[in-house]
């Protein structure tokens, strides 16, 4: 019995663990992929978390400015009744006036109950502090906005890589598959004797360098999988198959950013680095403010109504008066030995220089621009070129392949003419993949690349 329930739980567990081990594939696009990210990476949820805790110090500040109700209530048993003197001759101008009589006021229990209102009428400081809570809230999403950039471009760099590794697989299969073809074509000319031993072997070394070269693909389209998938934030691997390929991803110059258009215009996007900078330039302006604010006067209107309870013994219900009052209140500090000045002088120090962080980020944006427009204008000729070598190399090698046929070629010039095709080629993916980074810096630089929310 016991052998048959331990083979029993064998299959169960050779059962479950390919089903555990097996990795989950995906096809989506950059778009969607950005849409799983914003959904479960915990750093847009913790940016959608500052957002409401910014909304909620807006109104709690708000709230400073209204009327606070206060209900107290106080118990006392005085065991000692307090003792008061009074001059014995203040009814009398000829007594001595110094000497006094002593008086107790006051009932061992004394019990209060009442409404305490304070409505702040002028308080500088909790103005220049709502300002400054508001300036917060703008700033919470600005930081959500620049997580999406930043996240955006991230996870763009990786998806070009993985398009760049698939592509590249995909044309390495095709050149195993003409490897071979040569293999065999300098297998039968050898036969005929009109080959070499020595290109047959060079054939199949070509042959095992693209198989090696095949590997390492696969293994960096398995290696960007990972990333995308961490990026994306899944708890395990996820085997994303992107939509897009290297073909139709936006290298036809037509629907992507164009040199021209952001030139001819003379408009860019707002950058969000230097609207955060400005931001805090804001926030500056009104911590000085409020320092400024800490040396002016604070008026509240402040109301009490309630009643006390006096008696000799524990009778709360007994003996109860009245008690009331409505007025105006006001603090204002004259003199704290010249602190509230050097906080004031801090301040202005600390907004003078985020005045110069605003200018340098302005003094960088243009170069930063002009050095991207340079960058994508090279790639688009690179990428130009680069066609038109891959067509003259292929040209040159349909004309090798029918000399080897005529007998007018060797097998070593079409497995040269084959090499150099692979080379243009693979240098053409690189090609490809630099220039979309050049436009998504080019997009960075001009401020044009805003993904949000669906």
């Amino acid at each position: 019995m016991q052998k048959v329930l331990l083979n029993f739980c064998i299959i169960l567990i050779s059962a479950y663990l390919p089903v555990r081990g097996q990795k989950t594939s995906m096809p989506i696009s950059l778009a969607e992929a950005l849409d799983i990210a914003a959904r479960q990476q915990p750093d847009f949820k913790n940016a959608a978390r500052n957002i409401a805790y910014a909304k909620l110090a807006t109104q709690g500040a708000k709230a400073s400015y209204l009327p606070s109700i206060v209900a107290e209530s106080d118990i006392r048993f005085n065991a000692i009744i307090p003792t008061s003197v009074i001059p014995a001759n203040a009814f009398n101008p000829s007594g001595n006036p110094k000497e006094l009589v002593p008086i107790r006021f006051g009932t061992p229990w004394n019990n209060s109950v009442g409404l305490r209102v304070v409505q702040p009428l002028f308080d500088p400081v909790k103005l220049a502090s709502l300002n400054g809570v508001l300036l917060g809230e703008k700033q919470a999403e600005i930081s959500e906005k620049r997580l999406w950039i930043d996240r955006f471009e991230e996870i763009a760099g990786v998806w070009y890589g993985l398009l760049l590794a698939k592509a590249r697989t995909k044309y390495i299969e095709k050149e195993i598959e003409r490897n071979l073809a040569n293999e065999t074509l300098i297998a039968n000319l050898l036969k005929e004797g009109r080959a070499l031993d020595l290109d047959l072997k060079e054939a199949k070394v070509r042959t095992n360098g693209s198989e090696l070269d095949l590997q390492k693909s696969l293994r960096d389209i398995k290696s960007s999988q990972a990333h995308i998938s961490y990026l994306l934030g899944y708890d395990s691997l996820v085997l994303i198959e992107p939509k897009e390929d290297l073909a139709n991803i936006g290298l036809g110059f037509s629907d992507t950013v164009s040199v021209s258009r952001i030139t001819q215009s003379g408009k860019t996007g707002l950058r969000l680095d230097l609207e955060e900078e400005r931001l805090l330039l804001q926030v500056g302006e009104v911590e000085l403010a409020r320092k400024r604010a800490e040396q002016k006067p604070v008026v509240n209107l402040e109301g009490y109504l309630g009643g006390n309870n006096f008696s000799f013994g524990f009778r709360p219900f007994e003996n109860w008066y009245g008690n009331s009052f409505l007025g105006l209140s006001m603090r204002w500090q004259i003199f704290d030995g010249g602190l509230k000045k050097s906080q004031i002088e801090q301040a202005k120090i600390k907004l003078e220089q985020q005045r110069n962080s605003v200018q340098r980020i302005e003094q960088k944006i243009y170069y930063e621009i002009v050095q991207s427009e340079n960058l994508l204008k090279d790639q688009k000729g690179l990428w130009e070129l680069q066609m038109e070598r891959i067509r003259l190399e292929k040209e040159r090698m349909d004309i090798v392949r029918r000399r080897l046929l005529e007998g007018r070629a060797t097998s070593k010039d079409l497995l040269d003419a084959e090499a150099s095709v692979s080379r243009e080629e693979d240098a053409l993916f690189v090609i490809q993949y630099d220039y979309l980074l050049a436009m998504l810096a080019l997009e960075k630089a001009t401020g044009l690349l805003q993904p949000g929310k669906k």
